[in-house]
């Protein structure tokens, strides 16, 4: 992908850009580890089972090769010949197209996984365009990929012919051997150049895996805005985020002063901060911060307060560590208490009020 007008992708994709890709079957695959699996999966048939096919392709020939020099060809003999090659076809070739299938979905499960993306299965018009489908043939990228096709080919067949070679002298001794020699050379020298092959292609298509991986993380790539517009669809816009923490923050905050009246004190830093207090002791074991807040809502407290004739007394360090320190709802700390009972002792005598529930 290129850049975007808003900057260069350097941010890592999110699992959702990474999700959104799978579902639209864009993974990282190498087509060649497919080959490679193939050509595994056939150096292992030759292997395996080269010799049994091969006496079972000699008796095939044997038997329809045997008899008398003229025949008579009916309907029936071609039915029975065509039955026979089929169920030879069926017995000696079943396990090798079973073994290139199951290397073709191992190979396919070890890359991407279970995948079922039928967006990519989708017919789309824009692939029956000759002109867009011009500039993807004759692309930067299109042409990259024939010159790496090419030069996988060239290791391939310069393998081949190298093996080929190295093995000649071997065949100019079979001049007068016997069949089943020559033939057990020649299966041993086929499942030999199978396993260089596919060893050979096996190592360049882990390449070209390694390749497609760093492409295809490359290509997921997000610039800051997309990162920025994809948080904002998944979690809405942080605008609007902040004006509802707004919203709560400002029905908190009126919640608290409607509990302003309920104070038996407003300890105020003077001006910028103001904490409201209460104590119970028939219910509270601790004197209680039932209101506090900074700014208009600290001028606010203390309007309340002087309203409803509540005393409030200046003590910076304490208001500034109450307003620090301690949440609204919580006791105040054990440290505080002796610097409020003489806050309190002053309260009840400016007041004339006594503290009632105190034993």
């Amino acid at each position: 992908m290129a850049s975007d007008e808003f900057g260069d992708k350097t941010e890592l994709p999110t699992d959702r850009r990474r999700a959104e890709a799978r579902e639209k079957g864009n993974v990282a695959r190498s087509t060649d580890l497919n080959a490679a699996g193939h050509m595994v999966a056939a150096a292992a048939i030759f292997f395996f089972f080269g010799w049994p096919l091969t006496q079972s392709m000699a008796e095939l020939l044997r038997s329809h090769l045997a008899g008398p020099g003229w025949i008579q060809i009916d309907t029936g003999l071609v039915v029975r010949h065509s039955f026979d090659i089929a169920k030879w076809m069926l017995h000696a070739m079943f396990p090798v197209i079973l073994a290139t299938v199951v290397g073709a979905l191992a190979v396919n499960l070890a890359q991407v996984g279970f995948l079922v993306a039928p967006e990519a299965l989708e017919p789309k018009l824009s692939r029956l365009n000759p002109i867009e489908g011009a500039k993807r043939i004759l692309s930067v990228q299109a042409l990259a990929k024939l010159a790496a096709s090419l030069a996988k080919i060239v290791v391939l067949v310069t393998l081949a012919v190298w093996y080929s070679m190295a093995q000649l002298p071997q065949f100019l001794q079979l001049i007068d051997a016997e069949t089943a020699t020559i033939a057990s050379c020649i299966g041993r020298t086929i499942v030999e150049l199978s396993a260089l092959l596919a060893f050979a292609l096996i190592v360049l298509a882990l390449l070209d895996y390694v390749f497609q991986k760093w492409k295809f993380e490359q290509d997921l790539k997000m610039s800051k805005q997309e990162v920025r517009e994809e948080m904002k669809n998944m979690e809405g816009d942080p605008h609007i985020r902040q004006r509802r923490r707004d919203a709560h923050r400002k029905l908190a905050q009126a919640r608290e002063l409607q509990q302003v009246p309920h104070a038996d004190v407003v300890i105020t830093n003077p001006t910028h901060i103001a904490v409201a207090i209460k104590y119970d002791p028939e219910t509270t074991s601790a004197p209680v911060v039932i209101a506090k807040g900074m700014g208009e809502i600290a001028h606010r407290i203390r309007r309340i307060a002087i309203e409803n004739n509540i005393p409030v007394i200046e003590r910076k360090p304490l208001a500034r560590a109450l307003y620090r320190d301690v949440k609204v709802g919580q006791d105040i700390p054990v440290e505080m208490y002796e610097v409020f009972v003489e806050i309190m002792a002053y309260v009840y005598r400016i007041t004339g009020r006594t503290p009632t529930g105190l034993k």
